[in-house]
């Protein structure tokens, strides 16, 4: 698998500027059109950016996961990470349950993390609508990406696409930053099979990418993953936190295209 550094890149730093109010931001990389997607009730938020045939959706990941470079040599800010990023974005939205979120069921039994579920779904209609639109003015490609909680959701986003829009998209990828886990075995083997052009990009010792725990349900990732920067640290106790820093998944994507 050929991995473009410089795309994914590209993507990382777009992810860092949805952190920001979307609605008004200029993007490194500007797009002829920018379609917002705010569901305030679920806290879930995307951006879509149109240029010719080719469509990027953009997950927003939660606030407190946006830059963790501070001091968190401090036990005050490990103890905000673990209750903001962890706590918060990760176990209180599983509930720790799985479902299947669509009526029909799922005949391969591929289960997903309830909370990742919900929010998704929450802005699922939206999307669809807009790809659907957009599909009827030539577009050919989607890319889809988010970082932490938001590359959950761009996750379940790219499986859904692709088993609704295949037929009639010639490309559809997915990259996504330090993403927590997001189903079980059986939806494991099904996405893989379904976005065969997904990269999972894990930064150095992120423990999000850990989570959920593989006792709760989730024993494998979706994809390959791709590491990058160092995997060892002195820094034991901080590192797996400031490592989850899309600045930091930024600049170790840099020394790979230098």
């Amino acid at each position: 698998m050929k991995i473009d550094y410089l795309k994914a890149r590209q993507l990382a730093v777009t992810c860092q500027e949805v952190y920001k109010s979307f609605t008004d931001q200029r993007f490194e990389a500007q797009p002829e059109t920018t379609i917002p997607i705010d569901n305030r009730a679920t806290d879930t938020q995307c951006l879509l950016m149109v240029t010719a045939q080719a469509m990027t959706i953009v997950f927003r990941g939660s606030d407190s996961a946006y830059d963790w470079q501070g001091n968190l040599n401090t036990q005050q800010m490990r103890v905000a990470f673990e209750e903001a990023v962890i706590q918060r974005a990760i176990v209180d939205r599983s509930e720790r349950q799985q479902i299947y979120p669509y009526a029909s069921g799922s005949a391969s039994g591929a289960k997903l993390h309830s909370g990742f579920s919900q929010a998704y779904l929450s802005v699922r209609d939206q999307i669809h609508s807009q790809v659907d639109a957009q599909i009827a003015q030539g577009l050919s490609t989607i890319t889809v990406t988010g970082h932490s909680l938001g590359g959950a959701l761009a996750l379940l986003c790219a499986v859904d696409l692709q088993y609704n829009f295949a037929d009639r998209l010639q490309h559809l990828e997915v990259y996504s930053f330090g993403a927590p886990r997001v189903g079980n075995k059986a939806f494991k083997e099904s996405f893989d099979r379904r976005v065969p052009h997904s990269y999972r990009f894990v930064h150095g010792m992120d423990i999000v990418v850990e989570l959920p725990r593989w006792w709760q349900g989730y024993p494998r990732h979706v994809a390959q993953q791709i590491r990058i920067g160092p995997r060892l640290s002195w820094e034991l106790v901080t590192a797996p936190f400031k490592d989850h820093a899309i600045a930091d998944y930024i600049a170790a994507l840099d020394k790979q295209i230098a």
